[in-house]
């Protein structure tokens, strides 16, 4: 446990160092490739960026504008409940978790989303990611790893900076089906993308 806190601490120091314009720069990038990966995805969902965390919102305006339904997630009342999701629309407003969430809309479960964009602290090429240590995308999508044609595809976002050469893990850990980085797109060996 205390590696794991050590190592998010240094990962997200790695991640503040990266500067403004480089910061805008990725998004960019990023929404462009995003498009491309995610083209059969009809419902996807992506997160609200907190503090250093890559900024998916270009990616979610990009989807948008290709006509792909955009979800946020909406953490539950209760500590510990998985996140449920929202479609993208002001207004935002603070959730329990103090991140932006729609106010209103038809609630989508996680099951029927075709894909989401995860924030990530750091991961591996085997598709293992470190998150904030919350759990809730581990509790939510607990069923991918279960089922033979995975659904929605887990798609991370990152900085190149934040890649391992082995992200730590533990048996309730959710691996990701690829990771979208400012360079290149990491295909989870194993994983179908």
């Amino acid at each position: 446990m205390h590696e794991k806190h050590g190592l998010r601490r240094s990962l997200r120091e790695r991640r503040k160092a990266v500067g403004a314009s480089a910061r805008a720069s990725s998004a960019r990038s990023a929404a462009r490739r995003g498009v491309r990966l995610l083209r059969r995805a009809h419902h996807v969902g992506v997160y609200w960026p907190i503090g250093s965390e890559f900024d998916p919102r270009p990616l979610a305006r990009a989807l948008m504008r290709a006509h792909r339904v955009v979800y946020l997630p909406v953490a539950g009342r209760r500590p510990g409940s998985p996140l449920a999701f929202l479609p993208w629309r002001p207004p935002f407003a603070p959730g329990p978790l103090r991140i932006p969430e729609p106010r209103w809309g038809r609630r989508m479960i996680a099951r029927r989303l075709d894909a989401v964009v995860v924030p990530v602290i750091g991961f591996d090429s085997r598709g293992w990611r470190l998150g904030q240590g919350g759990g809730y995308y581990d509790r939510t999508f607990g069923f991918v790893s279960r089922k033979a044609r995975p659904r929605p595809l887990l798609i991370g976002l990152a900085y190149e900076c934040q890649r391992l050469a082995s992200a730590p893990r533990e048996a309730h850990d959710v691996r990701l089906h690829a990771v979208l980085t400012e360079r290149r797109l990491y295909r989870a060996r194993g994983m179908v993308a």
